[in-house]
């Protein structure tokens, strides 16, 4: 009988042990552990934005979860939790002095790319002789934004006031519409629709 409880106690024992270390699996690593700043400089810039998130959110809780340079900046993940236990992360660039932060950085690099090749892309309309019938309105405005803005503002051939009948006597009834090879094609086209039509590429 002693044998019975003495081996019924050791199987609680492990399955306690088990369930603790299962239990320590899956609990986050980083929970109350507090973040090791490589160095003073780092940790007094990075406290400054963390004290900029505290006073304006009254009651949200911030800590740091991750340091990385990049560029000559600090990039910070914080974690905020507010009072009624919900947590977000928000993610910062830092300069070294703690001066100036910002939520969004622009790839200079890429964006560079991504606006040459949007103007290639107008360059070839133009060269094919693509219009963009319109009018001052808010469809017209969005067809260009799809095309880089002001920059394809070159393919553009008012339709406001006095040249109405100049645009409907060209078969142009609706704003904003593409024109090309003499056939209107009415409504704001995507990137897409103007690839297939034109052949131009992005």
């Amino acid at each position: 009988m002693k044998k019975k409880h003495i081996f019924l106690i050791l199987c609680m024992v492990v399955i306690l042990a088990v369930a603790g270390y299962a239990f320590n699996l899956f609990k986050s690593p980083n929970l109350n552990i507090p973040f090791n700043f490589s160095s003073s400089s780092q940790q007094t810039a990075v406290q400054k934005v963390k004290t900029l998130y505290e006073v304006t959110n009254p009651g949200l809780n911030v800590t740091v979860s991750q340091v990385e340079e990049v560029s000559g900046m600090y990039k910070v993940l914080f974690k905020a939790t507010d009072n009624a236990g919900a947590t977000s992360y928000r993610e910062a660039y830092v300069t070294k002095d703690g001066e100036l932060m910002s939520e969004s950085m622009v790839l200079v690099n890429q964006s560079i790319n991504q606006i040459t090749r949007i103007h290639n892309f107008v360059d070839c309309l133009d060269n094919k002789n693509v219009k963009i019938f319109g009018i001052n309105q808010t469809a017209t405005i969005l067809q260009f934004n799809i095309l880089g803005g002001a920059y394809a503002t070159k393919l553009y051939v008012s339709c406001d006031g006095n040249l109405a009948q100049q645009c409907v006597n060209m078969g142009v009834d609706t704003v904003p519409s593409v024109f090309y090879k003499n056939k209107a094609y009415p409504g704001v086209q995507s990137l897409d629709f103007l690839q297939n039509l034109t052949s131009c590429a992005l």
